[in-house]
């Protein structure tokens, strides 16, 4: 049995122009009985007249009807077959209704208002499971979506925005501003801590002071008007590389020293001089631009694209992806946010409103002309049969009363005409 949604449709309209036809054959033969029984009976001509006005009543509207979808008995009769002669035109008109009362920018957006986006998105991810779905199933679209984004043209395009977005950046400006960043905080003195640490231990080690004191014994030795013999040098040295492992170990061990001061004098120095010195941010600009304009300067970008691409692409490819683990605790924790900040519901809200009305207002012409195109494209008998399927039987309502009204019609009419010449 087909299951085809149109069926009752059809087989509601059919049973309905039935009904309408059977209407009129009835008239018909009602006419024609009272007719031959009017000369035994003068009631007769009551049955007879509002048979008579039925049948005109009943054609009348079967015109009407037929008219709208087609030419009645297949005749070219002007100002008939209104829909598939009108087709374009109602398209169109069709296309300016709806942009005038229906997606308007007031319209639109007081629908918007009542729609809750955030809060309908909140309530989805908090329900059990559905977190898990959608993050197993961008984890399934990244392979296909990364093999898109790793073409050669792709990278190429990448690699040439990097290089614009670089070449547009004040590098001086933001290396001081990070260096007054860190020196707020004091981040460079723990890194000077670490750096010294690391010079003190290197440098206390027993391999290492012998190595540094046979090396510059060795060249004290070679420096004739310095007069020392090896021996004479090695001693010099070693109590030099001593003096030296002591002198950072100080350093290391006092916030206070004279090199940290120093060394704090000319981080603050270079920070103001980065954002402040011409001459500085000129030089600082050359070294960017000598460096973007190497030849080979978009192959170790590519590179870097490429084998970070592969390697989400083959962790989004095995199961326990750690891909999938980070989305999955992603939408999870904003299905909490959420839920639990009304404000951010509020803004997101407020910011998905106005993007919908934006993306509205620049597609609203693009709407209104595929609407009128694709009624244009329609074949125009196939429009007719579907409007016909759709709203024939109300209008087989209208042959229906045609008939009734007509067959009272003709009843009074007779009746008036009866008493009037009496």
């Amino acid at each position: 049995m087909s299951t085809d949604p149109s069926l009752p449709t059809v087989w509601s309209l059919a049973r309905m122009k039935a009904i309408a036809v059977a209407l009129l054959l009835g008239a018909a033969a009602t006419y024609v009985f009272a007719t031959l029984m009017e000369p035994r009976h003068p009631g007769w001509g009551y049955l007879a007249s509002a048979a008579e006005a039925a049948m005109i009543g009943a054609l009348a509207d079967w015109f009407a009807v037929v008219a709208l979808f087609r030419h009645p008995l297949g005749l070219p009769i002007p100002h008939t077959a209104i829909i598939p002669a009108n087709k374009d035109r109602l398209g169109r008109r069709l296309a300016e209704f709806l942009d005038h009362h229906f997606l308007t920018r007031h319209r639109v957006d007081e629908a918007l208002a009542r729609w809750d986006m955030a809060g309908q998105a909140s309530d989805w991810l908090n329900e059990p499971g559905n977190a898990d779905r959608l993050a197993r199933a961008i984890t399934a679209a990244t392979p296909d979506v990364l093999a898109t984004l790793d073409r050669q043209p792709v990278r190429t395009w990448l690699a040439g925005l990097a290089q614009r977005l670089l070449r547009e950046l004040d590098l001086a400006t933001l290396g001081g501003q990070a260096i007054e960043a860190l020196t707020g905080q004091r981040h460079h003195q723990r890194w000077l801590d670490g750096l010294l640490d690391e010079l003190a231990a290197w440098s206390a080690r027993e391999d290492v002071q012998e190595r540094l004191t046979e090396v510059l014994a060795r060249e004290l030795a070679q420096l004739r008007y310095v007069g020392l013999d090896q021996v004479a040098a090695r001693m010099a040295t070693r109590k030099l590389v001593s003096a030296l492992n002591k002198t950072l170990e100080e350093v290391a061990a006092d916030p206070q020293h004279l090199w940290r001061q120093r060394f704090d004098a000319w981080v603050e120095q270079t920070a103001t001089r980065l954002q402040q010195d011409p001459e500085w941010q000129s030089q600082v600009a050359a070294w960017r631009d000598a460096w973007l304009d190497q030849p080979r300067w978009q192959a170790p970008v590519e590179a870097w694209w490429h084998g970070f691409v592969q390697r989400l692409r083959e962790d989004a490819m095995t199961d326990g992806s750690q891909l999938q683990a980070h989305v999955l605790t992603l939408l999870r924790a904003l299905g909490r946010q959420l839920t639990e900040d009304a404000d951010l519901r509020t803004g997101l809200n407020r910011q998905a409103r106005g993007a919908l009305l934006s993306t509205l207002d620049r597609s609203r012409p693009a709407i209104v002309d595929f609407v009128s195109e694709r009624v244009q494209a329609w074949d125009a008998e196939e429009m007719s049969a579907v409007l016909e399927q759709h709203i024939g039987r109300d209008l087989q309502f209208i042959r229906i009363n045609g008939t009734v009204v007509g067959a009272l019609v003709g009843l009074v009419l007779h009746a008036l005409t009866e008493v009037w010449l009496r």
